[in-house]
């Protein structure tokens, strides 16, 4: 949307201009602002058969399908219909099943990424320490059919 709080799949209602910072297969972006440095914690409502939201370094691969690997620079979790998974956890991992509002927290000096269930205020996943390696880090939502993310920066 215009003002950068929602994103649904399907017919745009606004068009963004092609460059090197959109991904061109998968329907993925990044959130506007990026980290170097500090604690930050966002809100994302996620419903829907296929959803991932977390975190990437700003030279995450755009151009071809996203790969969810330990070197693609991506933190996320990912729903498929039944399952939810951590990936690049260094392996995958399975977590609860989720949907509704999901709190990101970030701690960039500690290389922390921790996902939690926000109406039961329970702790989902934390990654093992992530190298940020001095890099921006955006948040990130990919998205799949009939799905918004309309979220909550705090």
């Amino acid at each position: 949307s215009e003002d950068l709080k929602e994103a649904t799949w399907g017919r745009p209602r606004c068009q963004w201009p092609e460059g090197p910072g959109r991904f061109d297969t998968d329907p993925c972006m990044l959130g506007s602002e990026g980290f170097t440095s500090g604690r930050h914690y966002w809100e994302v409502e996620a419903n829907g058969r296929f959803w991932a939201v977390g975190v990437a370094r700003e030279s995450v691969q755009r151009k071809g399908r996203v790969l969810f690997k330990p070197s693609t620079e991506i933190w996320v979790l990912q729903k498929y219909d039944e399952l939810c998974v951590a990936l690049t956890a260094p392996s995958n991992t399975s977590v609860p099943l989720l949907n509704g509002e999901i709190g990101v927290y970030l701690d960039y000096e500690v290389g922390q990424v921790s996902f939690y269930a926000v109406s039961s205020r329970q702790r989902i996943f934390t990654f093992p320490v992530a190298s940020f390696s001095g890099e921006r880090v955006f948040p990130y939502f990919c998205l799949g059919w009939a799905l918004s993310f309309p979220g909550t920066w705090k």
